[in-house]
């Protein structure tokens, strides 16, 4: 089974996924077989498309044999499957190292991660594939992309180069203009046409194939031909250049592999990975390292090139290279980015840990002892303002209504001390929030801290149409419930049983009225009496009557009234009873009764955790966050509450004075936090903790894994509610439980394992390199062995390759620089080592590219922050590399030929059938009058390549014949449309035998003009109405079977019936519309909408 990749995720997606993690620990939900846990990671050599980019020819032959005569026929076709080859499509790229614009140190081998696990080898750049014992047993394939990284002389063209009328440019059309010359961009590209690269004078390019659009454009790089030759010359079994051979780029096979990862506790990755936490990304890295001899940091660029036609650029006559004049060799970049690379000498990854580590305090302004001065010397006032300022307090410009500009106190929702404040109720519901300020009257400072929060929620609520309208229906909706109700209290009556029951006592009554002794009295007053009744005043029953004089009629309060209805809208919907709500709040786990509450409630609950609130809101001053910190804080409730008032406060056209109706609506809400949600275990959390990280390592790995332990022991319970990147180089963590020793006091900051970075060598210096290499097993068991030692730490100087050549500082005559290193020798002396020092627990004979992936990271740093102290305290650890293991017999990581797929795997679809009178049940009214059907299909099974050429539903036509059922007898309607994917028609059609109507056949066509149909991915849910249906009438209750109504016709398959059988259909009688006195009372007040 293959999990769902998220979509359209909401800001609460842990809440969610918490659930799902807990059926899975349960044994209810299933994952696939190679599922990767958390903290795990899973590297494959490559993973190839199903077909490369490229021309094919696809042939076909048939024998046919007909009365003794055999004629064979044959027939070929030519296709070319496009995929992007001299830019890459937005969102390809997931990151890359080191960012943009950061620093990094020499060793350190930038690398491109893309979203996509097939990019590096959509395209084939090597031709070279018989006689090599990887590609034939499928172990390795070169990728078509390469990282390469520059110093800015290396790609800097002259003014002399870029001249327009003398420059290597100066044959191309448009480039050659003096008034507008050619510039380099700021990564020294050129952007141009790909078909103008040929053109290009004094250069050459391997870029050879024909490009049918001469308005392709891409950005060129010029590299000057040594240092070409000597990035693809190929080398020996020693490490050393062999200039006489062809160009080499099979060793760029160990610079690319696909990783799998589990997200969980990571920030980006964790938006496009699938509900079971899983992403495959790809990855490319570079063998090319920074400059080494420098003692400043330098600029370098790093660009992602195409290495396709490299590997014939020498032709027939490899000692012919170069030719004469060749001073460039242009090159199609498809991405580029710049950063600084440090010396040796400065500070590292380690380091910056720390300095992360000993900056963890409370989210306030950082007050030095130079600022507080003597404290018993502080003055009330400025005793006070310091107070104001430890409690997250600033001051900033403010103007009052009548528009002098003053100075106030504000503070966002973030705070940095303990928050006593009532979380679960709000009872200062404003109309304004003016009167939410409150009067620092010993400063004689307004504090507009609740009211700006008030603003802020009313702003943001009249910028969501969609809220706003349902917000409105809601309170029309409660407002209507709880009046009808309230109303019916007043004027209550008895019911036409209860008349009846009463007659016979009446007519006693009756019958004694001679002996009564009033009417037999003879005094004028009682006689007057007889005749004489007060006058009743009439019952109010507007809602200012019902809030002034309910209390004396002994009912119940208004507010009651409106408690009870909110109860109604806010709840889930009754399974048993589809009318009515159920005693049940709606959680988002289940389904709504209303669905403007849903809309509601998701905008109440996506701002409680500070979705899309601008940060200024929760750090209201950038001291209180300054770079390279961590702050903790407490969430401040009152704040929350007060935005959300504000919010709610819109569409109130009823009671300006006092709003019970949002009174209500919190009521509701409150409810909502307080049930239990079955399916986290828990009721609904809501933040109340949180800590922000700002640093530079953020930028440099935004998935950086976050693990909440206590002690050393993950935490079952639902605690980190938001995990998000907010800005470039800020994390936001916000948690359900604040720190203690029952609930959690550990939190764990890790590099994640698709981040980590590559180094050409433990240590890299200008005179020698030293690698540790790694243990690495095929065996599940250790044995008695440490996995996390090394095996060896060998070590190459520059001036002896005795021992072979593993790091080029310099090409072999030293007049330029190359800095890279010799991958075959590298990948060779590491397998041989292993094998040598690991015996019978690594049985492999290759060196594969997830091998040299795994070998070739850098250290993973870890941060600890225990919070169970009143400042927290930081720790940062190095990680050893965990060892490598492999698989003995690495089976080949390529798509398979397509083999037949079972029925069971076909894609297929679910067959409901409704009325628009009761959409949510198979129940269907028997009426007099018409009625429209919705006819529902969703797909099921996995699409795979299928295409649907039409799905076809026949209805038979009959009487209401109990022995066999029919659905209707005729159809005369107007015919279907269609409610969703458009791609398809409706045909409405009958069929007739004799003269007499036997079926009524819907046959649903695409659009498209192709013969093969629509892609079954693309038909997810296919709905349609059928207007105008007379139903049969039965005299009671009656099933009528749909199994034999719908089929289906894929391209690749026959026609066939649905796998799922259809869902039967029940015809139901209509209710008894007699009523009660009551009821036909409370129907004349709903009617007149008394109000």
């Amino acid at each position: 089974m293959v999990a769902r990749r998220r979509k359209n995720l909401s800001p609460r997606y842990l809440t969610f996924r918490h659930a799902r993690c807990l059926l899975r620990s349960k044994g209810l939900l299933k994952v696939d077989d190679d599922w990767v846990a958390p903290g795990e990671v899973q590297l494959h050599s490559y993973v190839t498309p199903g077909l490369q980019g490229g021309t094919y020819n696809v042939s076909t032959k048939q024998d046919i044999s007909a009365n003794g005569r055999d004629k064979p026929l044959t027939s070929e076709q030519d296709f070319y499957v496009d995929k992007p080859l001299f830019a890459l499509p937005e969102g390809e790229i997931h990151t890359v190292y080191p960012p943009q614009g950061h620093a990094e140190w020499a060793e350190a081998l930038p690398h491109v991660i893309f979203n996509h696990p097939t990019t590096p080898w959509e395209w084939r750049s090597s031709d070279i594939t018989q006689g090599v014992p990887d590609y034939e047993n499928n172990r390795n394939r070169v990728p078509w992309l390469a990282v390469l990284v520059f110093t800015k002389d290396e790609l800097e063209l002259s003014n002399d180069d870029l001249d327009a009328s003398k420059g290597i440019f100066r044959d191309i059309q448009g480039m050659n203009d003096p008034a507008q010359p050619v510039r380099q961009t700021a990564t020294l590209s050129v952007p141009m046409r790909v078909s103008e690269i040929k053109n290009v004078a004094d250069t050459v390019t391997p870029i050879n194939q024909e490009v049918p659009d001469d308005a392709v454009t891409t950005e060129a790089i010029f590299l000057r031909e040594r240092l070409f030759t000597a990035l693809f010359t190929k080398l020996d079994d020693n490490g050393k250049p062999s200039p006489n051979e062809p160009f080499d780029v099979r060793q760029y096979r160990y610079l690319a592999h696909r990783r799998t990862i589990n997200t969980q506790g990571m920030a980006v990755a964790a938006l496009t990975a699938t509900e079971d936490d899983q992403t495959s990304l790809s990855v490319v890295f570079s063998h090319r390292t920074g400059p080494t001899a420098t003692t400043e940091p330098t600029l370098c660029i790093a660009h992602l090139v195409s290495i396709r036609g490299i590997e014939t650029m020498k032709g027939n006559d490899p000692e012919a290279w170069p030719s004469s004049g060749t001073r460039f060799v242009a090159m199609s970049s498809l991405h580029s980015w710049s950063y600084s690379s440090y010396p040796t000498t400065m500070p590292n990854i380690k380091e910056q840990f720390e300095a992360l580590a000993a900056s963890c305090t409370m989210l306030c302004p950082s007050i030095t002892a130079a600022d507080m001065g003597e404290s018993n010397k502080l003055t009330p006032v400025q005793q006070r303002v310091l107070t104001r300022l430890q409690n997250g307090y600033m001051m900033a410009r403010y103007r009052v209504r009548t528009g002098e500009a003053t100075a106030c106190f504000t503070r966002g929702a973030f705070i940095p001390v303990l928050n006593n404040a009532d979380e679960n109720t709000w009872k200062q519901l404003s109309n304004l929030g003016s009167d939410l300020q409150v009067l620092d009257q010993q400063l004689g400072i307004m504090d507009i801290t609740y009211s700006a929060a008030w603003q802020l929620g009313r702003t943001m609520a009249i910028a969501d149409p969609a809220f706003v309208s349902s917000l409105g229906q809601i309170r029309r909706n409660i407002y209507d419930r709880a009046m009808y109700k309230a109303q019916l209290d007043v004027t209550a009556g008895r019911t036409r049983s209860e008349v009846l029951s009463a007659l016979p006592s009446l007519v006693g009554s009756l019958k004694q009225l001679s002996y009564s002794k009033q009417l037999s009295s003879t005094s004028s007053r009682s006689r007057r009496g007889r005749w004489h009744r007060p006058s009743v005043e009439p019952t109010d029953l507007s809602y200012p009557g019902r809030a002034m004089g309910i209390r004396g009629l002994g009912k119940l309060p208004i507010e009651d009234y409106f408690r009870q209805a909110a109860f109604e809208v806010s709840a889930a919907y009754d399974n048993q009873d589809p009318e009515n709500p159920s005693n049940t709040p709606y959680n988002e786990f289940n389904t709504p009764f209303s669905a403007d509450w849903q809309i509601v409630l998701k905008w109440v609950l996506d701002r409680l955790v500070f979705s899309n609130i601008p940060i200024q809101y929760l750090v209201t001053d950038s001291s209180h966050l300054p770079e390279e910190s961590i702050r903790f804080f407490e969430v401040d409730t009152r704040w929350m509450n007060a935005m959300i008032d504000g919010a709610l406060s819109l569409a109130n056209y009823i009671d300006q004075e006092d709003d019970r109706v949002r009174a209500a609506i919190y009521e509701a809400i409150n409810r909502y936090r307080f049930t239990d949600i079955p399916q986290i275990e828990s009721k609904p959390p809501l933040p109340i903790y949180g800590f922000l990280i700002r640093s530079a390592l953020i930028t440099k790995f935004p998935d950086v894994k976050l693990e909440v332990l206590k002690g050393t022991q993950p935490v079952s319970d639902l605690i980190l509610l938001r995990h998000d990147i907010v800005n470039n180089d800020t994390m936001l963590c916000l948690l359900s439980q604040r720190p203690s020793s029952s609930s959690w006091d550990t939190i764990w900051l890790t590099q994640p394992p698709h981040q980590e970075t590559f180094i050409a060598g433990s240590i890299l210096k200008n005179e020698y390199i030293q690698e540790r290499f790694r243990k690495a097993y095929t065996s599940k068991d250790y044995g008695d062995t440490d996995p996390t030692e090394a095996i060896s730490e060998p070590e190459w100087k520059r001036d002896d390759d005795s021992k072979g050549v593993i790091y080029h500082w310099t090409d072999p005559s030293a007049s330029f620089e190359v800095r890279r290193l010799s991958m075959e020798f590298y990948a060779n002396a590491y397998l041989t080592s292993v094998q040598d020092a690991m015996g019978d627990l690594f049985q492999d004979d290759t060196a594969t590219s997830a091998l040299m992936g795994t070998q070739m990271n850098s250290f993973v740093y870890r941060l600890r922050l225990n919070i169970d102290q009143t400042q927290p305290e930081a720790t940062v650890m190095r990680l050893d590399p965990s060892a490598i293991r492999t698989q003995p017999v690495v089976p080949p990581y390529i798509r398979p030929p397509a083999t037949p797929v079972s029925t069971d795997d076909r894609p297929s679809f679910q067959f409901k059938v409704r009325s628009t009178d009761n959409s949510t049940s198979r129940s269907i009214t028997m009426t007099e009058t018409a009625q429209d059907l919705i006819f529902n299909l969703i797909l099921k099974g996995t699409p795979a390549s299928y295409k649907f050429e039409w799905v076809e539903i026949t209805i038979p036509l009959g009487t209401p014949d109990p022995t066999n059922p029919c659905l209707m007898q005729f159809y005369t309607g107007p015919g279907a449309y269609m409610l969703s994917n458009v791609r398809f028609n409706p045909l409405v059609t009958i069929t007739q035998k004799d003269g007499v109507p036997t079926d009524l056949v819907i046959t649903l066509k695409p659009r498209s003009s192709e013969a093969e149909g629509v892609t079954a991915s693309n038909c997810s849910e296919l709905t349609f109405i059928l207007s105008e249906v007379f139903i049969n009438k039965f005299d009671k209750a009656i099933e009528v079977p749909t199994r034999e109504w719908i089929w289906e016709k894929l391209s690749t398959q026959g026609k066939m019936r649905p796998i799922p059988p259809p869902e039967s259909i029940l015809l139901t009688t209509p209710k008894s519309s007699r009523k009660t006195m009551k009821e036909a009372r409370a129907a004349f007040l709903q009617s007149a909408s008394l109000q």
